[in-house]
């Protein structure tokens, strides 16, 4: 029995067709897409209460070629989200999101320190429903209190940005009846980094990582415009 199969069995025939879900032949389409483009996932942290979409996340293990933990939603984009009427033609409407952590990062621990990049890929999947808005590459969404994730971190707004390690390929799945599901990644900034891309734009604050910036968590790394 497949992931879809068990989605159907969970929630009934019913109960299924009141929230949004992919197809079957879309759910292999993409679940397929995750698999290739980001690798075989070892885990999947299965939602238990789906009142709108179902949001899986799938954990791809660290491996030798990357040494990081890939987390990457499966659901979000079954639903299609609100776009200004002047994107609507761009194919932006349909999302899934992911966030990339160092290989000793404790998945399966729900402490809040260990527990909130998981958290944000879930809020940031409901977003769209909840704000009855849309995501897509630059955006910034700050910490909802105005603090830190977590104890151990200064970290409180994360950056919507194409998945780059992963290459181009990676950012767009395409359905079988030709929409695109589009890729973001979450990178985690700081107060300072969010108010830089809020008076210029994404890719200026992009330039201050420089080409190649690791987009691999880091809880104490320093803000890139104080370099400035």
């Amino acid at each position: 029995m497949g992931i879809f199969d068990r989605i159907i069995g969970v929630f009934g025939k019913k109960d299924a067709s009141e929230i949004y879900l992919y197809s079957e032949k879309e759910w292999d389409v993409v679940e397929g897409h995750i698999s290739k483009r980001f690798g075989e996932y070892g885990a999947v942290l299965h939602e238990i209460v789906s009142p709108d979409i179902h949001v899986d996340i799938y954990a791809v293990k660290p491996t030798a070629e990357r040494n990081y933990y890939t987390l990457v939603t499966m659901g979000m984009g079954a639903r299609k989200m609100n776009i200004p009427k002047e994107l609507r033609k761009r194919g932006l409407n349909r999302a899934e999101v992911l966030i990339t952590m160092p290989p000793d990062w404790e998945i399966k621990n729900e402490d809040e320190k260990w527990y909130w990049p998981i958290r944000w890929l879930k809020i940031l999947a409901r977003l769209p429903i909840t704000q009855d808005t849309w995501l897509g590459y630059g955006h910034t969404v700050p910490n909802f209190d105005g603090k830190p994730f977590a104890e151990n971190t200064g970290l409180c707004c994360v950056l919507l940005t194409f998945p780059y390690h992963f290459g181009s390929e990676a950012f767009i799945c395409k359905l079988p009846n030709g929409e695109e599901v589009r890729f973001y990644q979450i990178f985690p900034i700081y107060e300072d980094e969010m108010n830089f891309k809020l008076e210029h734009d994404a890719e200026s604050l992009e330039k201050l990582f420089g080409e190649n910036f690791d987009m691999v968590l880091d809880l104490s790394r320093e803000s890139v415009v104080k370099r400035v």
